[in-house]
């Protein structure tokens, strides 16, 4: 509870009348139960994107948490969120539609992953009985399970997982300059060919980026209806939750192939914030194919990864 905006959410949880206790340990963040003395909801705060993930039944409740954890819109200099963009998924989204999600873009090691997964009436109930829902919820073991569950349920033609390796992700992110314009142009790669598949107009997402125009453009450029963008889209959208367990599948399964090419004895470790993990394994990468080498496995854009690649010159020089 040491970081100051998981502490102000925590005042304005009591401040709303609300009451809350520690939930359940989860990767790379912190849980909340909280209650409004009828109902329960989860909140789920991830530091290092600053997100919150609000769980549970649909209730006033959760559609209150939503709205007091969703970002506010900016008109500054870094661009403004239209108000499409900003809004907090709360009804349960039932038509067909294509729902998309990423995986490792907050991570130091391994590739950057978006998953596009077209549901209809049928797919919809069979994810939800399932027990699809958002990755983050769910624990290693049965990630992959659920994974392989989606890849039974929805056709081949009709999902699709883009998969960017480091070596890939690195030249790209070079001429670009910003991750969430190359995330913008991995969705509408990603996306397109489910379009063509399913013909489908409609299009949902977890907004990954404070300015919504980015992906608007990059989906205009491929000829794309609109993507509809939203705060927790998981939450409301069954295949955007499959698409968020596709990426995270795929993701989990590329540091532990990853980790293996690269000598080590486990996976690459994940995230960015155990930061000894993180280093021992760039030291041990360097040590085995050298300043190059690290390129292969990590995202060199981070500046922790700069700063080892630095230390690493002024050692060899």
């Amino acid at each position: 509870m040491d970081d100051p905006r998981l502490t102000a959410l925590v005042r304005k949880i009591e401040a709303a009348g609300w009451k809350w206790i520690s939930g359940k340990h989860i990767p790379h963040g912190t849980q909340l139960i909280v209650s409004d003395g009828a109902q329960n909801a989860t909140l789920d705060f991830y530091p290092q994107r600053g997100r919150c993930v609000i769980g549970g039944a649909e209730s006033s409740l959760r559609w209150g948490l939503s709205q007091m954890t969703a970002p506010q819109p900016s008109d500054g200099a870094g661009g403004s969120v239209t108000p499409r963009a900003t809004k907090a998924a709360s009804a349960l989204i039932t038509g067909a539609h294509v729902g998309m999600d990423e995986s490792g873009k907050g991570d130091w090691y391994g590739p950057l992953v978006v998953a596009a997964v077209y549901v209809d009436s049928q797919t919809l109930v069979a994810l939800q009985r399932g027990g699809v829902r958002d990755s983050k919820e769910l624990d290693g073991a049965s990630l992959p399970q659920i994974a392989a569950l989606v890849e039974r349920v929805v056709p081949e033609s009709s999902r699709r997982v883009t998969v960017l390796d480091p070596e890939v992700y690195n030249r790209r992110y070079a001429g670009l300059g910003n991750v969430n314009l190359l995330l913008a142009e991995l969705y509408a790669e990603t996306a397109t060919p489910v379009r063509e598949s399913t013909s489908c107009e409609r299009i949902v997402c977890d907004q990954f980026a404070q300015r919504a125009d980015r992906l608007e453009r990059s989906f205009a450029a491929a000829g794309l209806p609109q993507p509809e963008q939203m705060h927790h889209a998981e939450a409301a959208s069954v295949a955007v939750a499959a698409a968020s367990v596709l990426a995270s599948a795929r993701f989990g399964a590329e540091l532990v192939r990853l980790g293996a090419v690269a000598g080590l004895r486990g996976q690459l470790p994940a995230g960015a914030s155990a930061v000894r993990a993180l280093k021992a394994a760039a030291q041990h990468i360097l040590s085995r194919e050298g300043r190059e080498g690290l390129g292969r496995y990590a995202k060199l854009n981070f500046n922790p990864v700069q700063e080892v690649l630095d230390s690493f010159d002024s050692r060899e020089g």
